[in-house]
């Protein structure tokens, strides 16, 4: 999250790669000016390497700008982090896609149905709605249980933190306690709610947002929490923690289930537009 003194790591690194880069543009008009240089073959090709070595710089640079200004722990208990949080466009969907819940009555229903057609494996444990399990795609060796992957299905009307907090902790345990016999290095956390306190709701979302997605050596939690009143979709800001194929695999997972939400909420809209 943001430390203190990043905007002076930020200038700091840009002056080390606007300094670089007005060094190499001497170098190569330099080169050009001096006749035995010019006549080597292989200098153009150095050249071309450093200039995208430096552009490379200069990509990564942008991404950890960016990561610098987005990347921050919400507060869910200060006002203004909220107001902050609720910003951020990227956690809210299409503007007409806001109460959800009217248009898309069966959205908890359907959440719980959509998955055991993709092989998966329901099972009903309180307090969730249900935990999904499938096996994954990998040989076992020895006599150790095969690997799975997990979803965990959470409903609540009245959704805030404190909920968030003791149902991830709940994910958690049952991770833990499961991994012997049952081994899921990643899981996911659905969380659904159709309350209408925009404010508590947006609580809940920081502590989605804050969520570092690591609970154990070896495993990681990834939950998102979709706000079906406001037409909002959380997940976690910072899974530099995961392992990077656990982060691939919830960035496909997010996405599909995004596109997922928004289909079937476009296909319920035409015909009432109709």
């Amino acid at each position: 999250m943001r430390g203190k003194g990043w905007i002076r790591d930020v200038i700091s690194h840009f002056a080390i790669l606007l300094i670089l880069g007005a060094g190499l543009f001497l170098l190569y008009k330099k080169a050009g000016e001096i006749p035995a240089l010019k006549e080597l073959d292989y200098l153009d090709k150095a050249f071309l390497a450093a200039f995208l070595i430096l552009a490379l710089m200069v990509i990564i640079f942008i991404f950890q700008l960016f990561s610098s200004v987005k990347l921050e722990r919400f507060s869910p208990g200060n006002p203004e982090s909220l107001k902050r949080l609720e910003r951020i466009r990227r956690f809210r969907l299409p503007r007409e896609y806001v109460k959800i819940k009217e248009v898309w009555p069966s959205c908890r229903t359907d959440f719980r149905d959509q998955y055991p057609g993709e092989g998966w494996k329901r099972s009903t444990v309180q307090p969730f709605d249900a935990i999904l399990t499938r096996r994954r795609r990998l040989p076992t060796i020895g006599s150790r249980p095969p690997l799975i992957d997990r979803i965990f299905l959470f409903y609540h009307p009245m959704m805030n933190v404190i909920i968030v907090d003791q149902i991830l902790k709940e994910c958690e345990r049952t991770i833990e306690e499961q991994y012997k016999e049952y081994p899921a290095p990643r899981n996911l956390a659905v969380f659904l709610t159709d309350m209408k306190n925009r404010d508590e709701i947006t609580s809940a979302g920081a502590g989605i947002v804050n969520y570092l997605c690591v609970p154990g050596r070896g495993t990681s939690l990834y939950p998102v929490l979709l706000d079906m009143e406001g037409g909002r979709f959380f997940y976690p800001l910072d899974t530099s923690l995961a392992a990077r194929r656990h982060r691939i695999h919830y960035w496909i997972r997010r996405l599909r289930t995004r596109s997922w939400i928004i289909k079937r909420i476009r296909d319920r809209i035409k015909p009432q537009e109709s």
